[in-house]
């Protein structure tokens, strides 16, 4: 049986990262929280970058659905060709401007 100064390990119920009888215990339990509560953050800014990624692409493309609507004399008057409308409209909603984009 393996022996650790004075304690045989079937009788430390918390043995830690560092091999002693339950000294570490806290440590061990601090650490694992602290990196669980940085995961999470991680996790949270990921998530709420997608949420305003997702919010932007929906946005653009009702937009762009706008433009694709816009009379002959709105697009004059915004200055834009046919062509020129007929090209922003039809890109993909994954397909943000790069000023829109966090």
């Amino acid at each position: 049986m393996l022996k650790q100064t004075g304690h045989s390990l079937s009788t430390c119920h918390t043995v830690g990262t560092n091999g002693a009888c339950g000294a570490s215990f806290s440590q061990d339990q601090k650490t694992f929280s602290s990196s669980t509560k940085e995961a999470a953050t991680v996790l949270d800014r990921l998530l709420a970058r997608t949420r305003n990624w997702l919010a932007t692409a929906f946005e653009v493309r009702k937009e762009r659905r706008v433009l694709a609507d816009l009379t002959p004399e709105q697009r004059e008057d915004v200055g834009l060709t046919k062509e020129q409308v007929h090209q922003e409209s039809s890109r993909a909603y994954w397909d943000l401007p790069t000023d829109r984009v966090e």
